[in-house]
């Protein structure tokens, strides 16, 4: 009688505590698997049902968090954009010399093009199917800072005469264009290596030798100095 008395028990409700620790989690997965999604397909041929099967929520619930597919994808960017700027340190950046920065700047988005090969796709497939509606919201603070530390290296002396500008548009795709093509480049390397972080890791070595070498100006300032090996302990 005892035992099936406790049976009959209310469950205990859950603390405020961790039912915000589990929303925070549940929004974290949806997240994570719409990132990967929309990468793979844009948003326009996303079903929501497959990201809910990645997630490993109902697709109710998905809606619970966001109201629509739009929203979600908005999302899935803000969130990228927020953990690139944490990444990126823009403040940093400004308060380095124009050399210094832009070896960051070139560093420091090809780690994190190396941890998520898949956000170039990301981006691509947003100006393709989008016209860059939801990128624009916060995307164009990379650019604007990327041309920021190039009109400034133009004004010392550090850096060649160039269109900042322009020029931002040119080291954005030496550094990115690799993993937006990478199913389409693998005849430049062994099919087993194409896609290997050891070739990715090679790219990077490349892109920032290739982009410094471009920059610099033929007779460097005291300041302007020869380009470093990226450092790759953080991977």
């Amino acid at each position: 009688m005892a035992s099936r008395t406790s049976s009959l028990r209310p469950r205990a409700t859950p603390t405020p505590r961790k039912a915000v620790r589990d929303s925070v989690a549940t929004r974290s997965a949806i997240l994570d698997s719409a990132e990967k999604i929309f990468a793979r397909d844009g948003l326009r041929s996303t079903r929501t049902e497959e990201i809910a099967a990645g997630s490993g929520v109902t697709k109710a619930m998905i809606h619970y968090y966001f109201d629509t597919k739009e929203a979600l994808y908005q999302a899935v960017l803000d969130r990228v954009f927020q953990d690139r700027e944490q990444g990126m340190d823009f403040n940093s950046l400004r308060k380095l010399p124009p050399v210094d920065a832009l070896h960051a700047f070139v560093e420091r988005l090809l780690q994190q093009m190396v941890a998520k090969p898949h956000l170039g796709p990301l981006f691509a497939l947003e100006n393709i199917q989008n016209d860059g509606a939801f990128y624009n919201r916060n995307g164009g603070k990379l650019y604007r800072t990327l041309a920021d530390i190039l009109e400034r290296g133009v004004a010392d002396g550090s850096f060649r005469q160039q269109d900042p500008g322009h020029a931002a548009v040119n080291i954005m795709g030496a550094c990115v264009h690799f993993f937006n093509v990478s199913s389409n480049i693998r005849t430049l390397w062994p099919k087993d290596k194409a896609d290997s972080t050891a070739s990715m890791i090679s790219h990077w070595r490349a892109v920032v030798e290739f982009v410094m070498c471009a920059v610099l100006a033929p007779s460097p300032s005291p300041r302007a100095r020869t380009p470093r090996q990226p450092r790759l302990a953080a991977l």
